[in-house]
């Protein structure tokens, strides 16, 4: 609340401005001069046209009542007057059929000036059913319908207006608060510091606080670019100040003196990369290959934290010309040249020619470059294409076996078994790197359809041990009853034991004790006591209190001692316990065994 109270002066200023201005804002904001929908009150428009055209005035007497027609009117105040003409005397029932009906008419040139000027209309008489009527128009228009209907509910109600758009989700909520603390005229201080707290909207209104200051300043970008980062706000907010404050210098400025305009960025912003790059891909933006030119006559520090992000505009605006300067010699050497960082995004714009471009680049950047390329590639290509670039690297004996296992793990996203059935054909299944990437197909499909994945896994040899990697998968993702349902199928391996480990932490930790449970009776009894002890490290770190309430109660004394040995062991690395609690898990344990 010191904040607001800091702006009462600013908050005065802008009451004074709002009643003083409100017409010319109305009209430009809402009524845009390229439709030439000017005015605001409908009584106001046909008094005027009556006073200054009696002609016009009986012609528009003559125009049909019908929407559709009123619509079709080619001279926009002539259709505006019609419209008012229609809506005289009409009451907000009237008004929201009238709207509705203009939202199911096909697409016209002028439909949609007439659309904003029935929900001003609607939004006078009935607020609320004109922000309903919103979400029932095309999506592409709710944004300039919803500021229509806050602006003008903000002006007669603002208290109300809030109470209920503070219910809409975001980004509608957002936008909707700011509109109506940018109309409303009535709020003191202390009414505002009583609804943002009613509302729980201090943080809407400090945002729209922070905009309103910034616009005082935003013609000094070194005082503008100061206050946006010292602002008490989120990172996304700043990242949206410093964005119009650039943008805004952008047209004031031009292209004269990019290196300028880059340096104060890198000065005031450089602690944080999220906040500085849209500043300088917007900065980049107007003349990238300038930029570029104009950023490497600059401090090396200052080149290597923006050179990657004016390279990514150059290289979108013009490949071939950026890739030539980054691929000689001498820009290789260079000092500074950091020619990774501009590699990504080179590759990410050109990795549909990475074959016929591979020749330049240097040497020991190959195999990143060809990674980028194919995880990029498999994220928007079919993987024929994929498969067949992979074979073209691999018979020119450039190595692959990366950029392979990354293509099955993204292709597993949406075709699991086409790429489960791939890789068990074409890669090398002694490599553990490559039996993780076959499990993580299976994973994947295992979401969908766990008993087809169980089944895939028990055809490949023991060994692999992929009906584990089916089980974890579900046990990570919560789906115990179906991982509990093919636990009985797993095979015995050398890994059974440590595979225990995994299910019983999965299990402990969501609260499936019982299941757990059985699933020890279920076991030889040369495989209970491992087992046991893998229960006993999960259960004494998540569920302590679960675990000294259903010791003393488990069935046999063997089961009682095994996992108070290890809770003991355990608590010798992690002290978990109380030295009560110590007490009573020693009693578990026989004192020749102690």
């Amino acid at each position: 609340m010191t904040e607001i109270k800091q702006n009462r002066i600013l908050l005065i200023l802008a009451s004074l401005v709002g009643g003083v201005g409100l017409g010319v804002l109305i009209s430009f904001f809402v009524f845009p001069m390229n439709d030439a929908d000017l005015g605001d009150s409908p009584s106001q428009e046909v008094r005027i046209s009556t006073q200054t055209n009696n002609d016009e005035q009986a012609s528009l007497a003559t125009v049909s009542g019908d929407l559709e027609e009123i619509v079709e009117i080619e001279i926009a105040s002539d259709r505006r007057g019609a419209l008012y003409q229609m809506l005289e005397n009409k009451s907000g029932d009237q008004i929201e059929e009238l709207l509705r009906q203009s939202l199911n008419l096909d697409y016209s040139i002028n439909l949609y000036s007439v659309q904003r000027l029935l929900f001003a209309e609607l939004a006078r008489i009935d607020p609320e059913k004109s922000l309903n009527l919103v979400w029932e128009a095309a999506p592409t228009r709710w944004s300039t319908f919803l500021n229509i209907v806050a602006m003008h509910w903000g002006m007669v109600s603002p208290e109300e207006a809030l109470r209920t758009v503070s219910l809409l989700g975001e980004p509608w909520k957002s936008q909707a608060i700011e509109a109506v603390f940018d109309n409303q005229r009535s709020f003191t201080d202390t009414t505002i510091a009583e609804v943002v707290q009613t509302l729980d909207i201090a943080d809407h209104f400090a945002r729209w606080n922070y905009d309103t200051q910034l616009e005082a300043v935003i013609d000094e970008p070194r005082t503008a670019y100061n206050f946006a980062i010292k602002a008490n706000t989120s990172e996304f907010h700043k990242r949206s100040m410093l964005l119009d404050i650039t943008n805004r210098w952008i047209e004031r400025a031009g292209t004269d003196d990019i290196s300028s305009m880059l340096s104060l960025a890198y000065e005031i912003v450089n602690e944080s990369r999220g906040l500085w790059i849209p500043v300088v891909t917007a900065i980049a933006a107007m003349n990238p290959e300038l930029a570029w030119e104009q950023l490497s006559s600059m401090p090396t520090e200052l080149q290597k934290q923006f050179k990657r992000y004016v390279f990514k505009v150059w290289v979108e605006h013009d490949p071939e010309t950026a890739i030539q300067t980054i691929t000689t010699k001498e820009y290789v050497a260079a000092e500074g040249s950091n020619f990774y960082s501009v590699l990504i995004p080179w590759i990410r714009a050109e990795a549909d020619r990475l074959f016929e471009n591979l020749e330049l680049v240097p040497e020991n950047f190959k195999t990143p470059a060809i990674n980028l390329a194919v995880e990029h590639l498999a994220k928007s290509s079919p993987p024929s294409e994929v498969i067949e670039l992979l074979a073209q690297l691999k018979s020119q004996g450039h190595v692959t076996d990366d950029a392979t296992e990354e293509f099955v793990r993204i292709w597993s996203l949406d075709d699991p078994i086409a790429a489960f059935e791939w890789a068990l054909e074409n890669m090398d299944q002694e490599n553990w790197l490559v039996q993780r990437t076959i499990e993580f197909a299976l994973g994947r499909l295992s979401l969908s359809n766990p008993e087809r994945a169980m089944e895939l896994a028990l055809e490949q040899p023991a060994d692999m041990a992929l009906e584990q990697g089916v089980v974890m998968t579900l046990l990570r993702q919560g789906k115990f009853d179906s991982a509990l349902s093919l636990i009985p199928k797993i095979r015995t391996s050398p890994e059974y034991p440590s595979y225990y480990d995994g299910i019983n932490q999965f299990l402990i930790v969501g609260g499936r004790i019982d299941d757990v449970l059985a699933l020890a009776d279920g076991l030889e009894e040369s495989e209970k006591r491992l087992f046991y002890s893998s229960m006993a490290r999960p259960w004494v770190r998540f569920e302590p209190e679960s675990m000294l309430e259903r010791l003393p109660k488990l069935p046999t004394a063997e089961m009682r001692k095994a996992i108070a040995q290890s809770v003991l062991l355990e608590q010798q690395f992690y002290p978990y316990l109380t030295e009560a609690e110590i007490e009573f898990i020693t009693s578990f344990v026989p004192e020749e065994t102690n």
